[in-house]
């Protein structure tokens, strides 16, 4: 079996409301989808390049994954079996494949999760059965997947008071872990904790989320502040792959640090368990690479006695939430799940079936039982929007030709 059709999609449209954190601001999405097609099935992926994390560019992802070879997907697809297809496609150096000055993990994941999508519908299997078709994940998944109680994110777009005066009674009683983002300004810092520890309670988990903002004499004069506040961990609280801070700030406050910016590799998570330098890291499935080789990273980790927590890029479409979806179900051991808000960010639903969350509970559910896949189809808005931004892309392109 060949592919038929290969086709990639630049994706970057308008959210209802913005997200900030210390290092950025976004009101829009930006995704490259690819959409594989064989034998009459079809599959979608995502990657969600972020310049402030891997480098990648919508444009540089979009133009490594044009120029790849499809000989190399032709040969996974071309495996007979099930199993051994995911096999395959597990083996595949897809960062590798794409080439380039830097590595590529975002347009890596928006090819793996197309293949792996079009691979379950070809063979009529659902995700699990494709993670539990691979015997060297078998001691880190569950035996069938479950609904995952996700984390509240409090960003710095607004206060604590705009961010939960909309939570029910059920919704707070429900959250037991808080996200806060947090900026320079260490009084501002302490007091979002003190904010949310009064509407969250005492025993809710409260970590903090600096995304690199901090100096290291900044972070040591934060963590002597924060002492006493029962902080869960902080992630990323110096710039990425500072090593020796992020030590000495566990050895002087005892506060765990997770990283997330400083890991994107085998070798980031050995040269942080080398140094001493974190207790956890944040997979993201785009910055990975990919479902599958997330769960490789999830099992390395695991294997230097790194705890995990399942994180999101905000603004993801479609394939990355069904891929978080499906891990977020099937491996066991996650410190908390981030689910994103679809629902909040884009008014009209972009998969088919919409996405969901209980946000009475705060639990994310786990896949349909019989969802072929990532169990997500684009809807009929998403192709709507995607085949007018290609349609003035093409326009513009043709007045740029016309000009010259």
């Amino acid at each position: 079996m060949k592919l038929d059709s290969f086709r990639v999609a630049a994706a970057e449209l308008p959210m209802a409301r913005p997200f900030s954190h210390a290092g950025a601001k976004r009101q829009t999405t930006a995704s490259v989808l690819v959409f594989a097609e064989a034998s009459g099935h079809t599959g979608w992926g995502e990657g969600a390049p972020r310049s402030y994390v891997t480098a990648e560019t919508v444009e540089s992802a979009q133009a490594a994954i044009e120029a790849l070879d499809l000989d190399l997907l032709d040969r996974v697809l071309a495996v007979p079996d099930f199993a051994g297809a995911i096999t395959a496609l597990r083996e595949l150096d897809l960062e590798a494949a794409l080439g380039g000055p830097v590595p590529m993990p975002a347009a890596a994941a928006a090819v793996e999760l197309a293949l792996f999508d079009l691979i379950c519908s070809i063979h009529r299997k659902t995700g699990f059965e494709a993670l539990q078709s691979q015997e060297s994940f078998a001691s880190i998944l569950r035996s069938e997947a479950v609904a995952s109680p996700v984390s509240f994110v409090v960003d710095l777009s607004s206060g604590v008071a705009a961010k939960t005066s909309a939570l029910s009674p059920e919704a707070i009683a429900s959250i037991r872990h808080v996200k806060v983002k947090v900026s320079a300004d260490l009084d501002d810092c302490v007091q979002r904790v003190l904010q949310v520890r009064e509407v969250f309670g005492p025993d809710a988990t409260v970590v903090l989320d600096a995304n690199g903002a901090w100096t290291p004499e900044l972070a040591h004069a934060a963590v002597r502040r924060l002492a006493g506040l029962s902080i869960g961990w902080i992630e990323e609280p110096v710039g990425p792959r500072d090593w020796p801070t992020m030590r000495s700030l566990r050895e002087a406050s005892g506060i765990p640090i997770m990283l997330d910016e400083s890991f994107a590799s085998r070798s980031d998570l050995e040269a942080a368990a080398a140094h001493g330098a974190a207790d956890l890291v944040n997979i993201r499935i785009s910055k990975c690479g990919g479902l599958l080789r997330s769960l490789s990273l999830l099992r390395v980790a695991h294997g230097l006695g790194l705890r995990a927590q399942l994180g999101v890029h905000v603004g993801e479409i479609g394939p990355l939430w069904g891929a978080m979806r499906l891990l977020a179900g099937s491996y066991a051991g996650l410190a908390t799940v981030e689910a994103g808000k679809h629902d909040q960010w884009f008014p009209e639903p972009l998969t088919e079936p919409a996405i969901a969350v209980d946000r009475d509970r705060y639990l994310l559910p786990a896949p349909a039982d019989r969802s072929i896949g990532l169990g997500l189809r684009p809807s009929a808005n998403l192709r709507r929007t995607l085949e007018s931004s290609q349609e003035t892309h093409r326009e513009e392109r043709e007045k740029v030709g016309t000009s010259r």
